[in-house]
């Protein structure tokens, strides 16, 4: 007789293992999803808050090419030397036109009127304020949504650096943290332009050069100043101009990439952390209820088969005997081969009968 059943490999194409298959699946995705959400910093700021000077820190891999921060310099003349240099002749449109004949807004910028911008000089030249001037007017006529459709999205800041004169005039969009922002003093132009301000802003990638930025309009309650320390979350969308030559806190020349814009789009810290930590604690919420729901519902499956097993015959057959080894000591064991030999023994003889013989009669 044979108490233990064999071990057969289990088939999963039934109902039953296919589901629990699927719960496995399914529990192991949730722990990803949970792992990828965890993995980001910024799904911790709700926890954490910002971190400071994040601006400074975010660097990320730039390519391996040597940017040139130099402001070009002049050639020293001898005592009884004097240079002279000709103005390039710069036909710039008096008036702006922000509008084609079907009514849609044109953000080009003919290149004619931008051909004598040079990069790395100290400052504006007085050959390149009429294109600034109208760059301003071109953007200031322009709404602010109309230009941020239009626009791409920035090119790493070495790009910018290194292919300068490639990006001239091209509308662009960059990301940053403000540092400096005070209103500079406008000079004549025929642009009605009456009010202009500066600002200097770290991008992502920039580290700690940093990036200038002309504007006519500010938004409401956005922080000014000459060294801000809680350095606002900002946008910028503007035409690229130039590189442009300044002298830094150090006293160094160097230059930085210079942006005509509209305004600066302002994301004020307790909207923009209002926002991130509500959405990170739902995030985290739902994410906290699944796993839960879904942990216990599998408990209480598993305790339901548990309790069918118990009352299985399976189970029972399994269980334990009580009948020990010792008790076993006192069974009588029987040899097979002298059980076999006695009933042989007891066995009759076998008798084989007689044919039935026809004697034929004698007449």
């Amino acid at each position: 007789m044979r108490f233990h059943k064999r071990s057969t490999t289990p088939s999963y194409f039934s109902r039953r293992d296919q589901v629990r298959l699927f719960r496995l699946v399914a529990a192991i995705g949730v722990i990803f999803i949970a792992m990828y959400f965890a993995s980001k910093p910024s799904n911790w700021y709700w926890l954490t808050g910002r971190p400071e000077n994040e601006a400074t820190n975010q660097q990320t891999d730039i390519p391996n090419r040597e940017i040139d921060f130099s402001v070009k310099q002049e050639s020293e003349l001898k005592p009884d030397e004097f240079r002279s240099e000709r103005n390039p002749e710069i036909n710039v449109p008096e008036t702006v036109k922000t509008q084609l004949k079907n009514g849609e807004y044109d953000v080009r910028i003919d290149p004619k009127i931008l051909k004598s911008v040079s990069d790395s000089t100290l400052g504006i030249r007085n050959h390149e304020a009429g294109a600034l001037y109208y760059l301003l007017a071109k953007a200031a006529s322009i709404p602010q949504n109309v230009l941020e459709q239009s626009a791409e999205a920035a090119p790493p800041f070495v790009v910018v650096m290194t292919e300068s004169s490639k990006y001239r005039g091209q509308l662009i969009t960059v990301k940053g943290r403000l540092k400096k922002l005070t209103s500079v003093p406008v000079s004549e132009n025929s642009y009605g332009i009456q009010s202009l301000y500066e600002g200097w802003f770290f991008s992502k990638d920039s580290g700690t050069h940093p990036w200038r930025v002309l504007c006519t309009k500010l938004p409401e309650g956005i922080p000014r100043g000459d060294n801000l320390k809680e350095m606002p979350s900002i946008q910028i969308t503007g035409y690229y101009f130039k590189k442009y030559g300044y002298p830094s806190v150090a006293g160094k020349l160097q230059t930085a990439p210079l942006l005509i814009a509209r305004q600066i789009r302002w994301f004020p810290p307790s909207k923009a952390q209002t926002r991130s930590s509500s959405g990170a604690a739902k995030y985290m919420i739902s994410l906290f209820l699944i796993i839960s729901i879904t942990l216990a519902f599998m408990v209480w499956r598993f305790s339901i088969n548990d309790q069918k097993f118990a009352h299985s015959k399976t189970a029972k057959l399994i269980q334990q005997s009580d009948i020990s080894l010792e008790n076993l000591k006192d069974i009588k064991t029987v040899d097979i081969k002298d059980v076999l030999k006695q009933m042989e023994q007891q066995a009759p003889p076998s008798s084989e009968p007689s044919p039935d013989k026809d004697e034929p009669e004698n007449s």
